[in-house]
């Protein structure tokens, strides 16, 4: 299996921009040719749609399938604790005293997580741990935040996991010691599919809650659909980030 290092360094290789980066540079090498007038052109193209609101909406239109979850249904959950997955961390933040603390994704899923405790009477079990650097772990800043920020309580942290898959793999005998048969599992929409995917992979029981919308295009696109925007650009990111990562945890198996 390839190491996971090897993987976080290839991935913004094959991810836009530097996908479309790598292009460019071909077509301006071989400029002088047609097959390098062409890469230039994919690259302009690239850029461009990726940039749109319509695009980018398309890209997400495959992965936001599971709905967001009704007061009914939480009120009704036979879920035991919610779950809610890390996704990054700012370090050494200024304007925290130089301190740790998540990042803006993180901190919408934790937000979210915390309504749902607040509604249901179920604990939390933030997971995440140190990816690529030393210091606390995310799952460890969110049990503070959590707890002295909304006021939440947190049951229990999983702080090992540096991927989606392996906090699939780490909570599954957390939640068994602690007799939990089936949680809340908190993530973005988007990324909520590839969760399922490995959580179901390793026999948790799972009652989807997602946040984060990025909602796709309506059904007839504006004109303002086609104007790019930044913001445009990083649901496009996201979208193809989940695309390949449930490609390669397939490929793996």
């Amino acid at each position: 299996m390839m190491n996971q290092e090897i993987v976080w360094a290839l991935k913004p290789l094959v991810l836009p921009p530097g996908i479309l980066i790598i292009l460019g540079l071909l077509g301006l090498v071989l400029a002088r040719r047609l097959i390098g007038k062409l890469l230039l052109l994919a690259t302009l193209a690239g850029f461009y749609l990726l940039s749109t609101p319509y695009f980018s909406g398309q890209l997400m239109t495959g992965l936001e399938t599971v709905a967001a979850l009704t007061e009914d249904q939480i009120r009704s959950s036979s879920a035991d604790a919610i779950v809610v997955l890390g996704a990054g961390r700012h370090e050494s933040a200024p304007e925290f005293g130089d301190q740790d603390t998540v990042n803006a994704l993180f901190l919408e899923r934790l937000r979210y997580a915390a309504w749902l405790s607040h509604k249901s009477g179920l604990p939390l079990i933030p997971s995440g741990g140190t990816p690529r650097s030393n210091g606390p772990s995310e799952a460890a800043i969110a049990r503070v935040l959590l707890e002295q920020e909304f006021g939440a309580k947190v049951l229990a942290v999983e702080e090992q996991s540096r991927t989606t898959r392996e906090q699939a793999r780490a909570l599954k005998p957390l939640l068994s010691r602690r007799g939990i048969r089936k949680i809340m599992l908190v993530t973005h929409a988007w990324h909520m599919l590839r969760a399922l995917d490995v959580f179901e992979a390793v026999g948790i029981e799972v009652q989807p809650a997602p946040t984060g919308f990025a909602h796709g295009p309506a059904d007839r696109a504006s004109f303002h659909d086609w104007l790019p925007n930044a913001k445009a650009f990083l649901n496009s990111y996201f979208a193809l980030h989940e695309h390949l990562g449930r490609w390669w945890y397939r490929f793996l198996g």
